[in-house]
């Protein structure tokens, strides 16, 4: 089961000073009275309170599931024809168009999507809400400033140079077992000429693998591990601030991904007027801005800090269909097996 948390969303206003909500979903949410939504990350306060106080006659309730989990609920709720979400919410992009492409989602022409960059939506069904960067964890007792590798290809130079100083302490998403992992690997070794070159290397160094990201993160804290090889930006910033003092990380110079949680309004939501009323207040510029405010960097342009050179976002659309490709996959997963047992 999944962590449930509840919001009691008591009273629907017709309308949300800065949310270009249409009064009918407005009407609509409050004769339905909750939304249902499957998230991946935890539910922040803020961002509970502030769509609470717009939206009163609304239960809000959070279902916080993994994103394989998350995607075997929506395949079984509309198989058994008894839908439980309205709304999928996860930083799992290419697992949410695979979603979409299935049939899975429906289509939504909300006022607010026009406000979100190109790469950010697609076939009005699924709408990318942040755009995170992906980074580098460090132990910072271990590697002080100027041995912080800020790029990949430093990274590349410093574990060539001397792969027995770096022997276990850069670890990884495990591209086999992690959803993250894999994409991780296909993005990379697509975007960076050398990303076959530099996964090599960390393999050469016997890296640990992992599936979720705290254990690795927690032996990044320890010294255990000095690095942990691609995080996500806003994740890596909140274990920072509630475990890290030992822990920095860096958004690599020379390039980085960017990905965004994405979200869409499920085929068979049971509320669906409450799910549009919930999207359209992620994309508004109040719902983005409590996004800031929990350090979740919004898609919205002008809204938070300018991005940092280098960026690559990843567009949410069929270009993420390839990491399904059970052909690609295996071939991706060899390549990397190839690189791991030859160490």
């Amino acid at each position: 089961m999944g962590a449930v948390v509840l919001a009691s969303l008591a009273g629907c206003a017709p309308g949300a000073p800065g949310q270009a909500t249409r009064g009918s979903d407005v009407r609509t949410a409050a004769r339905e009275g909750e939304v249902v939504v499957y998230i991946n990350n935890d539910v922040h306060q803020a961002l509970i309170e502030d769509f609470e106080r717009r939206f009163p006659k609304v239960k809000l309730r959070f279902v916080v599931l993994t994103s394989r989990d998350m995607q075997a609920r929506v395949i079984e709720e509309a198989r058994n024809g008894k839908p439980v979400a309205d709304v999928v919410w996860t930083s799992a992009m290419d697992t949410q168009v695979k979603l979409i492409n299935d049939g899975y989602a429906q289509t939504y022409d909300s006022p607010e999507a026009k406000n979100l960059p190109a790469w950010a939506r697609w076939r009005d069904q699924g709408f990318g809400m942040t755009s995170e960067p992906i980074v580098f964890v460090y132990n910072k007792r271990l590697l002080k400033d100027g041995e912080v590798p800020r790029s990949h290809a430093a990274l590349l130079a410093a574990l060539r140079a001397d792969p027995q100083r770096w022997r276990g302490k850069v670890a990884l998403y495990d591209p086999e077992r992690s959803g993250m992992g894999f994409f991780y690997l296909s993005s990379n070794t697509q975007t960076y000429p050398d990303g076959w070159a530099l996964y090599d290397a960390i393999a050469a160094t016997g890296a640990p693998t992992y599936v979720p990201g705290k254990p690795m993160l927690d032996r990044v804290a320890s010294g255990e591990h000095w690095l942990a090889f691609d995080m996500n930006g806003s994740y890596a910033d909140w274990y920072v601030r509630h475990h890290g003092s030992d822990v920095g990380y860096v958004v690599p110079e020379d390039y980085h991904l960017s990905i965004s949680r994405v979200a869409f309004i499920t085929r068979l939501a049971r509320h669906p007027g409450a799910a549009r009323v919930f999207l359209d207040y992620l994309m508004s510029e109040s719902g983005q801005r409590r996004l800031l405010e929990v350090r979740l960097t919004p898609v919205r342009p002008g809204l938070g800090a300018a991005p940092s050179a280098g960026g690559r976002p990843v567009r949410v659309g069929p270009a993420l269909l390839a990491n399904f490709d059970q052909g690609r996959r295996a071939e991706l997963l060899a390549r990397w097996r190839r690189g791991a047992v030859g160490q």
